[in-house]
């Protein structure tokens, strides 16, 4: 378990990596102005202006005023100064290299910042994630109790496959943080839904003795 757990969160980082390497600014821009308009969309335009001001108040505490971001972009691209200074190297990289480099810090920050985002957009779901699951809980537990009463015996397959499921719809949510695709608000109560009929599956078929 512990195994796959690293092997996830370093498909996650690679996902992270190549999103910074290969997606344009540009296309991070209409990305966040598409999601956007699906948030409007669905909550209402106060709504989304009150999770976008969030996430930007947790970004600019978290990267901003920590000086974090600026210290990025400085270990990266040297500043006038430091060009004046290294005589003779004034100009190597200022139309090319480092431009590139800038443009891949800029699509960098904006995916942490979309990340933060769709995290917020995600947390106003919590309350109705334990509306939903505990129907669910209570039922799972109930069938569970009345197997251990008769002679039915409960699936391993069905109870690996649930745990499965719900490591996977997690994952699929820890995935959808950095995707370089417009994530609409609708995903999280479906993923809510599946994750609390998989957690019933699994209560309903865990083993009559542990």
């Amino acid at each position: 378990m512990t195994r796959n757990l690293l092997f996830s969160l370093m498909l996650w980082l690679l996902e992270v990596i190549l999103v910074a390497s290969f997606v344009s600014d540009r296309w991070t821009r209409e990305l966040q102005r598409a999601e956007d308009r699906m948030m409007i969309g669905y909550f209402g335009v106060e709504k989304e202006s009150q999770i976008s001001q969030t996430a930007q108040r947790w970004f600019d505490r978290l990267f901003v005023t920590t000086g974090i971001r600026e210290s990025v972009f400085r270990y990266f691209i040297p500043t006038e100064r430091e060009r004046q200074m290294s005589k003779g190297f004034e100009d190597v990289g200022r139309n090319d290299l480092f431009p590139f480099i800038e443009s891949r810090l800029n699509v960098l920050w904006d995916t942490i910042f979309q990340m933060i985002k769709r995290l917020t957009t995600a947390c106003i779901w919590l309350p109705y994630l334990a509306a939903s699951l505990l129907p669910f809980v209570v039922d799972g537990l109930v069938r569970r109790k009345i197997s251990q009463t008769n002679f039915d015996y409960p699936s391993p397959m069905a109870h690996r496959y649930s745990l499965y499921l719900i490591l996977g719809a997690l994952y699929l949510l820890l995935v959808s943080l950095t995707l370089p695709f417009p994530i609409p608000p609708q995903a999280v109560p479906v993923g809510v839904f599946v994750v609390a009929y998989a957690v019933n599956v699994l209560l309903a078929n865990t083993q009559k003795r542990i």
